[in-house]
């Protein structure tokens, strides 16, 4: 069984909040040496002149690095409650791993975010098994993640609300934003071609999982009319491909 299958299993019985307590005190991990050390949790994006701003929380006065794949490093060090921004000039396509440091220990955060629209303040956070994030603006379906088993669409909403989810052929899914204002609805099989979130209507292409190519990146950014196609591989090197569409 897979990671997105498994998410699948909660998306309709509370699983927005239980990713939410996992992405805090519930996921930290212990540093070699240093006591524990909690991962950074990114949660907004905006522009301000040349650069984009980062920001989330983490531990107080915990120093956060994004790290690209070639090893450069933006940091940043967490108020007192812990709130924390980065800045950076970044370019489209930046793969970033969000990481606590302290001392000469670091823990990376389970998912990777990647810079969809740099002039935009468009990003999304990649999360193994479970459904992408959008930072920055987003349409009320956010994203669409594929792993050849299941498949998740996820949103954004006011904290607390139902959204009307319709699928052709398969009636009208009514689904609750959690607190931070994420949903999610899970399928078996492949995305269905058609959806409509809210009233807006949302054709969603179809999404291949083949990775035959060892020489293949492991994140690549297709940008199409309807918006970004990423195929990437979770750490245990399964395939998956999500569906980022425009406003």
């Amino acid at each position: 069984m897979t990671g997105l299958t498994l998410a699948l299993l909660v998306a309709g019985c509370g699983g927005d909040e239980r990713s939410s307590r996992e992405a805090g005190a519930a996921t930290q991990v212990a540093g070699a040496g240093s006591g524990w050390i909690m991962p950074p949790s990114v949660t907004g994006l905006h522009r301000d002149g040349a650069e984009l701003v980062v920001s989330g929380q983490a531990d107080p006065g915990g120093r956060v690095v994004l790290r690209t794949p070639a090893g450069q490093a933006y940091a940043a060090v967490a108020d007192a409650e812990g709130r924390f921004e980065v800045r950076l000039t970044a370019v489209d396509g930046l793969v970033l791993t969000p990481e606590a440091q302290l001392g000469q220990d670091t823990v990376p955060a389970p998912g990777r975010m990647i810079v969809l629209d740099a002039a935009r303040g468009s990003a999304v956070i990649l999360s193994p098994g479970g459904a992408s994030r959008r930072l920055g603006e987003a349409p009320p379906l956010s994203s669409v993640d594929h792993d050849g088993r299941a498949a998740i669409l996820s949103g954004r909403a006011s904290p607390g609300t139902n959204v009307r989810v319709e699928v052709p052929g398969r009636g009208p899914i009514q689904v609750q934003a959690d607190s931070t204002g994420q949903w999610r609805v899970g399928f078996d099989g492949s995305p269905p071609a058609d959806v409509r979130i809210e009233g807006q209507d949302f054709a969603i292409p179809p999404l291949s999982v083949d990775r035959n190519d060892a020489t293949a990146p492991d994140i690549s950014r297709d940008e199409r009319e309807d918006g970004f196609v990423l195929r990437w591989q979770a750490p245990d090197g399964a395939p998956q491909t999500s569906w980022l569409p425009r406003r």
